[in-house]
């Protein structure tokens, strides 16, 4: 198990719970299928497993929690194909048009008839929040589902003082200074993939992948004034990702040598689990940190 995808987020206050206050303020929002009408339902599960009834798992001071999402996958152009065929037999039958208001309750009634048979899709999704170092980390690859989860959990607790973070530094200043000086600075290697983008979006959009950075053809467009708006790194010889200009942290890999040093196999689950959890949470401790301080710092909450 590992994070590939992730929104990084920062507490502005402490983070402490016990396991059995975290239980009692989530299990409004546990995970329940959808029902009825229900097009999407969302909730949380026990990161211990199906069969497990806590729904938070704490390791030290590190809290994880799990997520559930159903959604009922029933395609557009399904409802609108037999929309099609009821208004055309309507419409023949009665030798006369059918009204938008008309379609639009035949278009709800086929909805609510074959919805109940729709597809279910099931995804889950994980969330880390370091009472130690205040970080919240959510490993989805879009801004909106991390918000999403941010929400729920924010809901659950009360309040939730998590925020994305902000820098002292650029960061597309940041990135496109490393690319134009063929390096990065200290603990941050610059990788095979970069995108680069006109500042005033005239100029369209570069995309370059493994291919070696340090070429006049890409200090060109540095020169012409493009940005870097993602770019692939290595972070202490132990983490590759891509990063983009929002922080957005994505396809993010352990190197061979780390894998190999934390290699833990257990017949036991739970033990398997916490291995691989306690891996996440401390690879993750590294990287941010090494990360916020090449953008120049975490700059002051407003």
């Amino acid at each position: 198990m590992w994070f590939k995808n992730v929104r990084v987020y920062t507490l502005d206050t402490g983070f402490k719970y016990s396991t059995e206050e975290l239980d009692k303020l989530l299990a409004p929002q546990k995970y329940t299928p959808c029902s009825g009408q229900d097009m999407v339902r969302f909730g949380w599960v026990s990161p211990l497993g199906q069969d497990e009834e806590v729904l938070c798992h704490k390791i030290n001071d590190d809290y994880f929690f799990r997520c559930r999402t159903e959604k009922r996958m029933l395609p557009a152009s399904v409802v609108n194909e037999e929309l099609k065929e009821k208004v055309e037999e309507l419409e023949l039958k009665q030798a006369r048009n059918v009204s938008k208001k008309e379609k639009a309750e035949l278009k709800e009634n086929i909805v609510n008839e074959l919805l109940p048979r729709a597809f279910r899709l099931h995804k889950e999704n994980w969330i880390w929040v370091s009472g130690k170092y205040g970080y919240v980390v959510v490993n989805v690859a879009s801004d909106k589902q991390a918000e999403d989860l941010i929400a729920l959990l924010r809901k659950s607790l009360g309040s939730l003082p998590a925020r994305l973070f902000k820098f002292n530094k650029s960061v597309n200043d940041c990135m496109t200074e490393w690319v134009a000086n063929g390096e990065g600075p200290v603990g941050i290697e610059i990788g095979d993939e970069v995108e680069l983008k006109a500042v005033d979006g005239a100029g369209g959009t570069i995309k370059a992948k493994k291919q070696d950075l340090d070429t006049a053809e890409i200090k060109a467009h540095l020169e012409a004034g493009k940005v870097v708006t993602s770019l692939a790194i290595t972070v202490n010889d132990d983490v590759s990702l891509v990063i983009d200009d929002s922080f957005a942290l994505k396809r993010i890999k352990l190197s061979d040598t780390v894998i190999d040093e934390n290699a833990t196999v257990s017949d036991d689950p739970a033990a398997q689990l916490d291995a691989d959890l306690t891996l996440i949470s401390g690879e993750f401790s590294k990287l941010i940190p090494v990360l916020v301080d090449a953008f120049g710092g975490e700059s002051e909450a407003e």
